[in-house]
């Protein structure tokens, strides 16, 4: 009785120990790479600095850069699930079949001249001449939201122009036969330019108005709250690694995304480190907070009836990840 009583405890020991093993090998399983969303944008270009300079690796996480031709085509996979998080602009994360699903645990920048409304030659720039004009934008994103200031700023209604759907990338092509101004930014503004075209507004003269961020799913946040943190601490270092080595940096992003280095520059961004973030995170009465800002953006869908429930923006708004 004693054997049969010792047999059946060492087979129960044994089992515990398998048990306990398997447990312990799908607990340590790793995780595949963050998947992030990223287009052509300077304030993003970090993304590849800390890639291509191993930043993510010396924080402990693995990332994967997940690169879409057109700002537009940012969103959907993020909102879907097919990548992890991404970096998109404040606005863009309250139409309602995203926000539900992510928060924005990082602000990455201010625009603060590098969107920009270019025009043809021919537009004279007042009341009169603005008139009637035909201004390429993205329906309901942050370019028609700066075509809206623009046009405030010289008393015009948006009634008093025609809206032309036109990505940013699309702009230096549609200038002058299909639009008269259209909303862009780098690289695309420089292409527009130098074909004879002039900026009559930029983000600098609205500043705080078009906050970038990164935001991540919230099933991620969830699940991986350290990858997510290193995944901000490498941020920082690289965008320390540009401004510190501006020759260097233009390089790296020149070298990663097929553009000529002298069109490579930091300027009209005004990036946020750790301590801006959660300032920037604050509630406040102007656009120094980005909880105001998205008041602003949220009040603008609904406007254009692009937002039927508006989302509660403090619960988008996560900068614990920062701490």
């Amino acid at each position: 009785m004693n054997k049969r009583v010792l047999r059946i405890f060492s087979t129960l020991i044994l089992l515990a120990v398998l048990l306990s093993a398997c447990a312990k090998n799908t607990y340590s399983a790793p995780h595949p790479p963050l998947a992030i969303g990223w287009s052509l944008y300077p304030g993003w270009y970090p993304l590849v600095i800390a890639e291509k300079q191993g930043l993510f690796e010396k924080h402990g996480v693995e990332v994967e850069l997940v690169f879409y031709k057109t700002y537009k085509e940012t969103t959907p996979p993020l909102a879907s699930g097919l990548v992890d998080g991404a970096a998109i602009v404040l606005g863009d994360a309250l139409f309602d079949d995203i926000a539900e699903d992510i928060k924005i645990t990082l602000i990455t920048d201010n625009s603060h001249g590098a969107d920009q409304l270019i025009a043809s030659p021919s537009v004279n720039l007042n009341a009169a001449g603005l008139q009637g004009k035909r201004i390429g934008v993205v329906t309901g994103t942050f370019g028609g939201l700066l075509a809206r200031e623009m046009l405030a700023s010289y008393g015009i209604k948006a009634s008093d122009v025609k809206f032309v759907e036109v990505q940013p990338e699309k702009i230096p092509g549609a200038l002058p036969d299909y639009i008269d101004i259209g909303h862009t930014f780098e690289p695309f503004a420089s292409e527009a330019r130098a074909k004879g075209n002039k900026v009559i507004f930029d983000s600098s003269e609205v500043p705080g108005l078009i906050v970038d961020v990164i935001a991540f799913r919230k099933t991620v946040l969830k699940e991986r709250p350290e990858d997510v943190r290193n995944f901000i601490n490498a941020w920082f270092d690289a965008v320390a690694y540009w401004q510190a080595n501006p020759a260097q940096g233009n390089q790296i992003i020149a070298d990663a995304t097929g553009q000529d280095v002298k069109g490579i520059s930091a300027e009209g961004i005004k990036f946020f480190d750790r301590e801006a973030n959660l300032a920037a995170f604050q509630p406040g009465t102007d656009r120094n907070s980005v909880l105001y800002t998205a008041q602003i953006d949220m009040d603008y869908l609904i406007n254009l009836g692009l937002v039927t429930h508006p989302t509660d923006i403090n619960a988008i708004l996560d900068p614990s990840y920062l701490r």
